[in-house]
């Protein structure tokens, strides 16, 4: 049997194992029945992927780990999905896969094929992409093309990957050319991550998510904008709440 068929296997017993027919329901109601769940607690799950790496750390190659990660992505219960964020997130693992060439293609490949929950989208953002454009940022102007794709979730992905460099200031022109782009669609998880990675920019440059704010006003959905200015004082907020209301 091929290691990502002995993995495969292991973490499906896992899975049914623990669980929990409750907390299962209540996660699928809170994910509007996008797709089934376990009921499985996150530590739970990462403490599998722990089992995993400890039975085949050394037989790890980048294109055994995108194999693997793809079957579990692949999955429609929302806990595979998040183990195959795990897998890809642990550090020796992202270490091996960042020297891949052909690694952020495969993952942008990953989104448009079997994200379509905000929990995975931001999982695989913040745990696999951020880190991989910290290590190599020859990756950085591949992730910000992600925010001209046709997916909303690709879209997403491209603001989420850059919050903890937003809220520091760094990358700001790549931030703001994100947002620009990703701003111009409507639909929710799109004009919410443009919202957020603004929220995190503002904390280091307040005036420049202003002006853009004030720029694009009228490509924001209220509930964009609200994350947006979030961080902001209350009388700013109100001033830009205000803005198109302006004679």
């Amino acid at each position: 049997m091929s290691i990502p068929s002995k993995i495969a296997r292991y973490l499906d017993r896992e899975c049914k194992r623990l669980r929990n027919p409750s907390r299962a329901a209540q996660m699928s109601n809170y994910f509007k029945q996008i797709h089934p769940f376990y009921g499985i607690k996150s530590a739970d799950l990462k403490h599998m992927i722990r089992q995993v790496q400890e039975k085949h750390r050394d037989e790890w190659t980048a294109p055994l780990l995108l194999y693997t990660a793809e079957l579990l992505l692949s999955e429609k219960h929302g806990e595979k999905k998040m183990l195959g964020v795990y897998l890809l997130g642990v550090p020796f693992n992202r270490k091996i896969i960042q020297e891949d060439a052909t690694t952020l293609q495969t993952i942008g490949d990953f989104i448009e094929r079997y994200v379509n929950d905000w929990a995975t989208c931001d999982g695989i953002s913040s745990q696999v992409v951020r880190h991989l454009i910290t290590e190599k940022p020859d990756y950085i102007p591949q992730v910000k093309d992600w925010c001209t794709s046709s997916n909303d979730w690709k879209q997403r992905a491209s603001c989420v990957s850059f919050l903890t460099y937003a809220r520091h200031g760094a990358h700001s022109d790549v931030v703001l050319d994100i947002a620009t782009h990703v701003i111009n669609n409507p639909s929710r998880f799109p004009q919410l991550g443009a919202g957020w990675v603004l929220r995190e920019l503002s904390v280091a440059e307040e005036d420049r998510v202003v002006d853009f704010i004030t720029e694009n006003y009228t490509k924001f959905t209220r509930e964009g904008l609200r994350y947006a200015i979030e961080k902001m004082n209350v009388r700013l907020r109100k001033e830009l709440l205000e803005y198109g209301k302006r004679p």
